[in-house]
């Protein structure tokens, strides 16, 4: 049955309560800890007297008094734009209106918004290439549906709703609001500490001498922020106990019941569990909003008190098995009759494209090779320049980043060919010296001259990059040359 309005607010409010509640013991405790070190080893004189000289009624309530103010301005800016911040720090997009895949999913989420009582739903796209999906909300109401690239590039029209649905009903049902407050207090936080050891893993190959000077000039303050982030992760961790595994299974049920397709959440799910989804990329302090952890391993994906406890996310196999027991089927005849996106060769369709503002003739940009018009089109859906003339093309980077998480191009054998003898001899012959480069392309965009390069380090497609405006020019087949390789990377035949 689903919950009402007024059980929603009251579930808001017992969120709010026990949050709160949480993170005034939290501090009080820090709080009170310093004091005693303080008192301690600093043998700081008090005025007040306790047993054993160590607490004293003036004490408490000093301590309490200031465990209450930094609570109190904790959970104010940490709570005060919870949607924001998140997207922000996956780098979450709106959707491209001019992209088919954006517009299908913005069809999708106004579909099923609809279908929920007409409630706004924003709509956001992660620029990765794993397969996950998120909903947030916050306190004025508003609320977001959030898919990666590779989850929109990879589900069906049936699969991404099925999803959408999913994401929709935490949305509904007010669990979306009360794991954005906990991953806003405490989430976003243990993120930065990731972040903080992603570059202290990409810096550790950096010469020693550097890593003495670094260390030497900010080691104590990243130490001290190292610290706090810590144990600000630990408490994390702790919220997560008021995440009820179970949610997730409403949700899958409230995401059948709205598309009346349970094989097709089935295929979903199970497309996304079998794959990347997202780790090193998500955080995974931020899990909780996400349709499956980012982790694939871990308590996620087992059973047990503790599992129960601390993890947010029941094991997938058990989702889908209560997912097939709907639909009157098992996980075998999932895996057979499974329904895949058709991979076909992509239609250039004319696009009406903004922004890409005259450099050429009459207003119209001029390829960079040739110096002819280049022509608007749609490739794989995304926006794209390409120049009839010498069949280069013309992408800003994000489009680029779109364009190879997607699989739904059929390559033909001549470009299939020049990338296996291209990757081949690309281990024989010494790397090009980029900094000798004296015929630098002029950006179409700004003019710019743009920096010659890999396009990826390991693969040997070169591309054309404009550092100024982010536009990327790729000589003919170098694009499609580009997907194969990194297709068969993906799927480990590299």
């Amino acid at each position: 049955m689903p919950y009402s309005f007024v059980e929603i607010e009251k579930e808001k409010t017992w969120v709010i309560s026990i949050v709160f509640a949480f993170l005034m013991v939290f501090y009080f405790l820090a709080a009170e800890l310093l004091w005693i070190v303080t008192r301690l080893f600093f043998n700081f004189p008090s005025s007040f007297t306790g047993p054993a000289g160590l607490f004293s009624p003036g004490e408490f309530v000093i301590v309490f008094a200031v465990a209450l103010v930094i609570a109190s301005l904790h959970w104010y800016y940490s709570t005060k734009n919870m949607i924001s911040d998140v997207t922000i720090l996956l780098d979450a997009r709106p959707p491209d209106p001019k992209d088919t895949y954006h517009k299908m999913f913005q069809n999708v989420v106004d579909e099923v918004s609809v279908a929920t009582g007409g409630r706004k739903i924003s709509c956001y796209v992660v620029p990765s290439s794993g397969m996950n999906a998120f909903a947030v909300s916050d306190f004025e109401g508003n609320s977001a549906i959030g898919v990666t690239e590779g989850l929109l590039s990879r589900l069906s029209r049936s699969q991404l709703e099925a999803v959408i649905g999913h994401e929709a009903a935490h949305i509904a049902s007010g669990d979306s609001f009360s794991t954005t407050v906990i991953c806003s207090l405490f989430g976003i936080y243990g993120a930065l500490l990731e972040g903080i050891n992603r570059i202290t893993l990409t810096r550790s190959g950096d010469s020693s001498e550097e890593r003495v000077s670094v260390g030497a000039r900010f080691g104590a303050y990243l130490l001290v922020v190292y610290l706090v982030l810590f144990v600000i992760k630990g408490a994390n961790y702790l919220l997560n106990m008021f995440i009820s595994r179970q949610r997730e299974y409403r949700a899958d049920a409230v995401a059948v019941r709205l598309t009346r397709d349970p094989v097709a959440f089935s295929e979903a799910l199970y497309l996304i569990s079998r794959g990347w989804r997202g780790v090193g990329v998500i955080p995974d302090s931020l899990s909780p909003i996400f349709i499956t952890s980012p982790d694939t391993g871990g308590l996620e994906e087992s059973e047990g008190i503790f599992s129960d406890l601390f993890s947010t996310h029941p094991p997938v196999r058990n989702r889908l098995k209560v997912l097939l027991g709907m639909a009157h089927s098992d996980l075998v005849s999932l895996k057979r009759n499974i329904r895949m996106p058709y991979k076909t060769v992509v239609e250039e369709e004319p696009v009406e494209l903004e922004g890409l503002s005259a450099s050429g003739e009459g207003g119209q940009l001029s390829c960079p090779k040739c110096g002819q018009g280049l022509s608007e089109i749609s490739y794989e859906g995304a926006p794209a320049m390409k120049c009839r003339f010498c069949g280069g093309v013309l992408a800003a980077s994000d489009v680029a980043s779109r364009v190879i998480a997607r699989e739904n191009y059929s390559f033909p054998g001549e470009i299939t060919e020049a990338a296996e003898a291209l990757m081949k001899s690309h281990w024989r012959e010494a790397p090009p010296n980029f900094f000798n480069v004296t015929d630098k392309l002029p950006c179409p965009k700004c003019g710019e001259a743009m920096e010659r390069g890999f396009f990826t380090y390991g693969l040997p497609v070169i591309i054309d990059k404009c550092l100024k405006c982010g536009n990327i020019w790729f000589d003919k087949g170098e694009l499609e040359m580009l997907q194969y390789l990194i297709e068969k990377s993906r799927n480990g035949e590299l």
